[in-house]
């Protein structure tokens, strides 16, 4: 029974400090959601660009940051509903849930990559394609 209650703990544990996790790396990259310090213009002679080619470089920065913040947003609400529904059941309730959070981590991992891509790709662009 001993060995019940650990696995219980250690389980709940285990989702506060990922769910912890996940709130600091969401708000980590608020943080640092700034303009780029470095201008690279004065290394490649290019000056200014066009309006109609900085609204449209902004315009796709918006989308993908809403794209974003909107994966992260729904990733901390599954994880949130799928604690609460962990903590709340029955025993025999609880396998199920473990299958459930084992999908969710794979879903995370996949979601967080791919956000930090969209990322590169848009330092990328908004950096090189001027």
């Amino acid at each position: 029974m001993k060995s019940v209650k650990g696995k219980v703990i250690l389980i709940r544990l285990v989702s506060v400090l990922l769910m912890a996790f996940m709130v600091a790396t969401t708000l980590s990259g608020a943080v640092f959601a700034g303009s780029d310090p470095l201008d690279t213009t004065q290394f490649n002679g290019k000056g200014a660009t066009g309006e109609a080619q900085t609204s449209v470089t902004n315009i796709i920065g918006a989308i993908i940051t809403i794209v974003q913040v909107i994966g992260v947003g729904v990733a901390v609400i599954m994880l949130t509903v799928l604690a609460i529904k962990y903590i709340s059941a029955a025993p025999s309730e609880k396998a199920e849930i473990k299958k459930s959070v084992t999908i969710y981590v794979v879903g995370a991992i996949v979601l967080f990559s791919a956000s930090a891509l969209l990322g590169i790709v848009k330092n990328f662009a908004t950096s090189n394609i001027k």
